[in-house]
C-alpha cells in the first residue's frame, strides 16, 4: 500500500515538481536578482501569514475528516465558515494597516500579498481535502495546474517587462483558477446552519499548537530571507532564494511525496489496528523516506556546480555553487525531522511538545543568522539553517520518546548510508562534466549504481517486493 500510494503521488506530483523546477531557470533568465528577491520576500510573507492564520484549518481537515465520514456536510461547512471568517478579519486588518503605510511600493506589496494569502489558503484546503480522500491523481492535477498557470502567466508577463508584478500575478492566478472546480464539486453543500461550534473548537484546540509549530518552522526556513533583505540587500535575498528554492524544492518534492502517502497510512493503522501495526507502518515509512532522500541530497551536493550551470541564469550561478550543498543538507535534516521524528507529537496527540522543539530551533536560527550573515554573507544563512535543523532533530528525538516512541530501522539505515557513500564514489570520476546532457548522464549513472546497491543489500526486503511485483505481471 505504501509503495503503491507513494508511486501514485510521485507520478501525480512529479509533473508539477518538474514545472516548478523549470520555473527557476526560466525566471532567473527573465528577472534580475533584485526583482526575484522582492518576489521571494512577498511569497515568504504570504507563507508566514498563511501558516499563522489559516494552516490550522487544513491540519484539522487532514486529521479529523476520516472521523466525520458520515457527517461531511457538517464538517466541511464548519471548515469553510471558519475560512470565510478569517478572510473577513484579515481583510479588515489589512485595510486599517494600509492607512499607516507611507511607501507606495510597500502598500502595493501588502495589498497583493493579502489576495495571495486568501488564494494560497484556499488552495491548501483543497489539496488536503483530496489527500484525505486518497486521490493522488486529483492532488497532482491541482498542483500541476497551479504550477503551469503560475509559470505560464508569470513568465509571460515577466518577458513583457512586468518584472516582479508579473510573477505575483501569475502566482495569484495559479492559486485561484484550479480551485474554481473544487468549489462546485466539494464545497457546494456548505451551509451556515450546519457549522458546528463544538467542532470548530475541536479543530482550533488541535490546530493551534501545530500552527505555532509550523510558524516557528517557517521562521527557520524563511527568516533568513527577511534578514538578508534587511541587513544586506534584496539582491542578496534573490541570490540566496533561488539557490535555496532549487535545492530545497528538488529534494523536498521526493520527501513530501513519501509523506503524502505515508502519514495517512500510519494514522489509519494506529486508529484501526493499534500501536504495533502503526510501528510497523512507521518503520516502512522511514526506510522509504531515507531511500529517497539520502542519495538525492548527496547528489545535489556533489553535482552543485553543474546543476547551477544548467538550471540558473548567469547572475545566479556563482552563489548557487557554494549554497546548494548546504541547502541540500538542511533540506534533508528538515524532512527527516518533519516527516519522521515530529510524528511522535502528532500521533501521541501532544502537539505542544512540537511547539517547544520548533521554538528552540527558531531562536537558534535567528540568533545564528544575526551573527553569521554579517560575517559570512548569505552562506552564513545556510549554515544557520543546518545547525537549527540538527538541534531540532535531537530535541524531537529526546522529547518525542516520552510521548510516542517511534521505531527507527537502524540496520536498513546503515545499508542506505553505505549505498549512498558508494554511489558518491562512483560519481567522482564524472563530477567535473558540465552541460545538460552531462547532468542527465551523471544523474542516470548515480541512479543505476544506487539501484543495484539497493538490490544487493536487499534494503527493506526489496528483492521480495520486486519478486511479488513481477509475479503479478501477466
Amino acid at each position: 500500500m505504501l509503495l503503491k500510494h507513494s508511486a501514485l503521488y510521485f507520478v501525480a506530483c512529479g509533473l508539477s515538481g518538474a514545472v516548478n523546477l523549470l520555473a527557476i531557470p526560466v525566471l532567473t533568465r527573465l528577472v534580475s536578482p533584485e526583482a526575484y528577491g522582492q518576489y521571494a520576500l512577498v511569497v515568504a510573507g504570504v507563507g508566514l501569514f498563511n501558516v499563522v492564520l489559516f494552516r490550522w484549518l487544513s491540519l484539522g481537515l487532514l486529521r479529523f475528516l476520516p472521523a466525520y465520514k458520515e457527517e461531511q456536510d457538517v464538517f466541511l461547512s464548519t471548515i469553510f465558515i471558519g475560512f470565510v471568517g478569517l478572510v473577513v478579519l484579515t481583510g479588515i486588518s489589512t485595510v486599517i494597516a494600509l492607512f499607516f503605510m507611507v511607501d507606495p511600493l510597500l502598500r502595493w506589496f501588502v495589498a497583493i500579498g493579502l489576495i495571495l494569502l486568501w488564494g494560497s489558503a484556499f488552495f491548501e484546503l483543497n489539496k488536503e481535502l483530496v489527500r484525505c480522500r486518497f486521490s493522488p491523481s486529483q492532488y497532482g492535477l491541482l498542483a500541476l495546474l497551479k504550477a503551469v498557470i503560475a509559470l505560464g502567466v508569470g513568465g509571460g508577463l515577466a518577458y513583457l517587462g512586468w518584472g516582479v508584478n508579473g510573477l505575483l500575478y501569475g502566482l495569484l492566478l495559479g492559486f485561484v483558477l484550479p480551485g474554481i472546480w473544487q468549489v462546485w464539486r466539494d464545497w457546494r453543500t456548505v451551509r451556515l446552519r450546519l457549522a458546528s461550534s463544538a467542532l470548530f473548537r475541536q479543530l482550533l484546540f488541535y490546530g493551534l499548537p501545530l500552527t505555532a509549530t509550523f510558524a516557528l518552522k517557517f521562521i527557520v526556513r524563511s527568516s533568513d530571507r527577511f534578514l538578508l533583505g534587511y541587513m544586506v540587500h534584496s539582491e542578496a535575498t534573490g541570490l540566496y532564494s533561488v539557490s535555496y528554492d532549487l535545492a530545497s524544492n528538488s529534494l523536498g518534492i521526493f520527501m513530501m511525496v513519501v509523506n503524502l502517502a505515508a502519514y495517512p497510512l500510519a494514522v489509519s493503522a494506529l486508529e484501526q489496528k493499534g500501536k504495533e501495526a502503526a510501528n510497523l507502518q512507521l518503520s516502512k515509512n522511514a526506510i522509504l523516506l531515507l531511500t529517497i532522500s539520502l542519495p538525492a541530497a548527496a547528489g545535489l551536493a556533489l553535482l552543485a556546480p553543474n546543476i547551477a550551470e544548467v538550471f540558473l541564469g548567469q547572475a545566479f550561478r556563482e552563489a548557487a555553487t557554494g549554497l546548494i550543498p548546504w541547502v541540500a543538507l538542511g533540506a534533508f535534516l528538515s524532512g527527516i525531522k518533519s516527516f519522521h521524528f515530529d510524528l511522535s507529537f502528532q500521533l501521541g496527540q501532544y502537539t505542544m511538545g512540537q511547539v517547544w522543539v520548533a521554538l528552540v530551533a527558531a531562536v537558534v536560527n535567528v540568533a545564528l543568522n544575526l551573527w553569521w550573515i554579517p560575517v559570512f554573507g548569505f552562506i552564513g544563512a545556510a549554515y544557520a539553517t543546518v545547525v537549527a535543523y540538527a538541534i531540532g532533530i535531537v530535541l524531537s528525538l529526546i522529547m518525542g520518546r516520552k510521548v510516542f516512541v517511534l521505531p527507527w530501522p537502524g540496520k536498513e539505515a546503515a545499508k542506505l548510508v553505505l549505498a549512498t557513500f558508494i554511489m558518491v564514489l562512483a560519481l567522482l570520476p564524472i563530477e567535473n562534466l558540465r552541460g545538460g546532457l552531462q547532468l542527465a548522464a551523471q544523474v542516470s549513472w548515480g541512479t543505476v549504481v544506487f539501484g543495484v546497491l539497493l538490490w544487493l543489500l536487499n534494503v527493506g526486503g526489496m528483492r521480495g517486493h520486486l519478486s511479488r511485483l513481477i509475479q503479478r505481471v501477466p
